[in-house]
């Protein structure tokens, strides 16, 4: 769930598998054959018929259901897969055509299902007994709305939801992601190794909302754009390192073979990506709009300044325009109006630092 000012990266895909007639058709024939072959081997043999005549027929019904299986398996699963990527989602079944829209079209998404069955209409792509994502893109025409199944309890899908309530105008926190995160608990895993995988899933959620935290601290542009996301007076951001602190202290290096403390962590970690993608979706729908006037305006300054520096070709001018970011940070940081991490300040202070090293050495 890495978030950063061009969102995202790297596409993420979720595919949701299902049964194709051959499947169906396969499954069926195998219960027969195999059901059928119990009741030969027993009616024949009641009836006096020579085992030799009695054992070969129910061979042979059982290589027709063995057959019929296998048949079934040569074929791989159908699969229903949505992609986001950088600007666009693409979805689609696999034995068909993938439709592409635009992130920017999209204006609504929401969590529906399960659905009833399992439907080959291109704009209904529904899996039977699965949730289904509703899409609605702006179009020439008016609006249009496409069902695209997913396994709610699939990390991958929680990141495709996740990143497509992010490209929303309006984006707020998800109820998919977070019922994502709890499907499955340490405390009721069936075995000690699936209690350990549990765990170390856990671990690496956790590391993932370090991650997307981390892109705020080390990014300067991060901080002029959405203050609000690092800013430790806004209630959201409080309650993200609350949260934080939390999942830390309770975190060990290895899986600690005490499933009540691992649950507790794992439980920890789920109410830190809560309260990650509560903090996040304010901050960047916030913007600078929280702080006072003069204020937004001095971070729309030093926003700019620190555009022409990182696209200045010469030294001497980069060293010039971080320079007087800096100046803008310090002066609004002292006079209370933000509170940037400590993180957030040593790296401006280090690409400043920088860029005015390179400008003495030429």
């Amino acid at each position: 769930m890495n978030c950063t000012e061009d969102v995202p990266v790297v596409s993420v895909t979720a595919r949701t598998e299902y049964s194709t007639e051959r499947h169906r058709i396969s499954a069926t024939t195998s219960k027969i054959a195999l059901v059928s072959s119990l009741i030969a081997l027993v009616a024949l043999n009641l009836c006096g018929y020579p085992p030799v005549l009695t054992s070969g027929i129910a061979a042979v019904l059982v290589a027709v259901g063995l057959g019929a299986k296998t048949y079934g398996w040569l074929e791989a699963p159908g699969a229903v897969q949505i992609t986001v990527g950088d600007s666009t989602v693409s979805f689609g079944d696999e034995s068909t055509e993938f439709v592409s829209r635009p992130l920017s079209s999209l204006i609504a998404v929401n969590l529906a299902g399960p659905a009833d069955e399992t439907t080959p209409d291109p704009r209904r792509l529904t899996v039977r007994s699965q949730e289904y994502l509703v899409l609605t893109f702006a179009s020439d025409t008016g609006r249009e709305e496409w069902r695209v199944a997913v396994v709610k309890s699939d990390p991958a899908a929680a990141e495709v939801f996740h990143r497509l309530t992010m490209a929303l105008p309006e984006a707020d926190t998800c109820e998919f992601e977070t019922t994502a995160d709890s499907a499955a608990r340490i405390a009721d895993a069936g075995s000690g190794e699936a209690a350990r995988r549990l765990w170390e899933e856990a671990t690496r959620r956790h590391d993932d909302v370090l991650n997307a935290y981390g892109a705020y601290e080390l990014d300067p542009a991060m901080l002029l754009r959405y203050p609000a996301v690092t800013d430790v007076t806004v209630e959201t951001t409080q309650t993200f390192h609350i949260a934080l602190d939390e999942a830390q202290a309770l975190r060990t290096d290895g899986y600690p073979n005490n499933r009540g403390l691992a649950d507790a962590y794992q439980q920890a970690v789920v109410r830190l990506r809560r309260a990650w993608i509560a903090c996040e979706s304010h901050g960047r729908r916030t913007g600078t709009s929280y702080l006072e006037t003069a204020d937004q305006s001095e971070l729309d300054t030093a926003l700019k300044l620190y555009h022409h520096a990182t696209s200045s070709t010469t030294a001497a001018e980069q060293a010039t325009y971080y320079g007087r970011v800096r100046e803008i940070i310090t002066r609004l940081t002292h006079r209370g109006a933000l509170h940037p991490p400590d993180a957030q300040l040593k790296e401006l202070e280090a690409v400043t630092r920088r860029a005015i090293e390179a400008a003495e050495s030429d």
